[in-house]
């Protein structure tokens, strides 16, 4: 059988989330965002969005086939009375939309064979 993949395309607005601005620090444009005002979470580190991630199978008439937006965490969900958890979530922001992204595949198997790399880049101040 073959491995049928699927890979979508978004980009997400980060300054969409709550009292995100740009700023400078040390040279380097930064994004600050505001973990708590965000409903972002935090474990070992790291800080965490929970979104939802909604795939048509037909694309939209603005050509997506879906769109990400975020949610609360389940513990604050749950923590809050459903009317309110309704209310914040609600306003909480759309933060991209899917498109899907066609890559050539050699591999007659389907399995992909590509190796994706990160770009090093130099020029940063830390």
């Amino acid at each position: 059988m073959a491995d049928s993949k699927k890979f979508y395309a978004t980009s997400f607005a980060l300054t969409k989330l709550n009292h995100g601005f740009i700023t400078t620090k040390k040279g380097a444009r930064c994004l600050v965002i505001p973990i708590a005002e965000n409903y972002l979470s935090e474990k070992d580190g790291a800080v965490y969005m929970q979104t939802d991630i909604c795939v048509r199978e037909e694309k939209d008439t603005n050509e997506n086939y879906g769109f990400v937006k975020q949610k609360l965490p389940s513990d604050v969900y749950k923590a809050m009375e459903k009317e309110k958890a309704k209310e914040i979530g609600d306003k909480l922001p759309f933060l991209a939309n899917l498109k899907i992204f066609e890559r050539a595949n050699n591999d007659t198997s389907g399995a992909s064979n590509e190796a994706f790399t990160e770009e090093e880049h130099d020029d940063l101040p830390f």
